[in-house]
């Protein structure tokens, strides 16, 4: 460039402006609001979730979910959703207890049919130990597979964003699961539209200060996630977790495994889990989450059959960890802790119903599963409602 080149014509009194790629209009921009203010002190992520004490999915951040159709993405999801609201599932824990002590789930299926939304519900509400036909606060779905606009410039996949950004404003969640984000775009493969609703999940996340959960497949044989989407999303997502199936020709029986595939802090190892039929929609169970050998579901069964009359029922988790200690001595704290998740996985102890509460007890307690262990009239336990044991599956 020589120095006629240069020069800045005049186009207004005392204004001049460069006529380097003058197109794009770039002189009159403001750089000011975007300065990094270096006395602004730094704060360490606030993760929302951790596995094994590694923690992920930062408060302001995008997360990806991926994985081929049938591989257990959802059943993934189930696993994260019951863990923020119950503040652990497995070797999973909520994070921000003392901060956000009551969080909020809104969980938005752009892609299942109604039965198939409500056994999602369903199964992690059974989860959590709550009764599954009641409306809660801290969990909201949102139904958007059939959504269209009156608008005849408005196509089916921008209501969907537009719903789902009033949803973010009226129900104001700590966390934002999108299953699946590519009925919000109407061309995954356009890189102008893709890259356009990545940056406004990026800047929703950031507006709200919550953690935004987008759930994209992966291509059919391939481990790339779907399209244009997939690759502006991956590069953009603080995490990334792709769920595969393996079957076992033999037996049949098919587990899981939930893999790390990209982390901007620590990496959290792999985890398994089956799907246990013991409810009319399945229930997740990390296979990580048996302690030993020694501690399997059927010894940890036996022990509360053993030691049923040990307590008093209803009983706390803590009265409950002593019969492990007593019966299968299990002296280790974090062994007894694991015992536990193990004991309510399988729904062996099962939370009282609120209506059998005392005067006075303002959390509900824990009740052996009559299911799983025949009434005994000496044994002072109500059996549980319908919506605490579901039998056909």
């Amino acid at each position: 460039m020589n120095e006629e080149e240069n020069k800045l014509p005049a186009i207004g009194e005392g204004e001049q402006v460069p006529t380097f790629l003058a197109g794009d209009k770039w002189y009159g921009v403001d750089t000011g609001p975007y300065r990094l203010d270096f006395s602004k002190a730094y704060q360490a992520p606030k993760y929302t979730l951790s596995w094994n004490g590694i923690g992920f999915a930062p408060l302001g951040g995008i997360h990806a979910v991926t994985g081929q159709a049938g591989h257990g993405k959802t059943m993934t999801l189930a696993q994260f959703i019951a863990a923020i609201l119950n503040g652990e599932f497995g070797n999973l824990k909520y994070e921000l207890e003392d901060e956000i002590p009551e969080p909020r789930v809104l969980y938005i299926d752009t892609e299942m049919e109604e039965a198939n939304t409500i056994a999602m519900k369903n199964r992690v509400l059974t989860m959590c130990g709550r009764q599954i036909d009641q409306n809660y606060e801290d969990f909201i779905i949102l139904m958007l597979r059939e959504a269209q606009s009156d608008d005849e410039k408005t196509s089916a996949a921008l209501q969907r964003w537009r719903l789902t950004l009033k949803a973010l404003h009226e129900y104001q969640p700590t966390v934002c699961f999108i299953d699946g984000l590519l009925d919000v775009v109407n061309d995954f493969n356009s890189n102008t539209e893709c890259a356009e609703i990545i940056y406004k999940c990026m800047q929703a996340a950031t507006h709200y200060g919550i953690s935004l959960w987008c759930l994209v497949h992966q291509n059919p044989g391939g481990d790339k996630l779907v399209g244009h989407l997939g690759s502006i999303l991956e590069r953009k997502v603080t995490d990334i977790f792709r769920t595969s199936k393996e079957k076992n020709e033999t037996t049949g029986l098919a587990t899981f495994t939930v893999k790390q595939l990209k982390a901007r802090g620590r990496d959290v190892p792999d985890w398994k889990f089956q799907i246990l039929p013991i409810t009319g929609w399945g229930m997740p169970e990390q296979l990580n989450a048996v302690p030993s050998e020694n501690d399997t579901p059927e010894n940890i069964k036996r022990w509360l059959s053993d030691g049923r009359d040990d307590i008093e029922w209803p009983a706390t988790k803590e009265q409950i960890k002593t019969i492990f200690k007593n019966r299968g001595g299990v002296k280790n704290k974090p062994a007894q802790d694991d015992n536990m998740k193990v004991a309510l996985a399988r729904r062996f102890v099962i939370v009282q119903d609120p209506e059998t509460m005392k005067k006075g007890q303002t959390h509900p307690k824990y009740i052996l599963n009559p299911m799983e262990f025949p009434k005994r009239e000496e044994l002072p336990f109500e059996p549980p409602t319908a919506e605490q044991t579901v039998l056909d599956f």
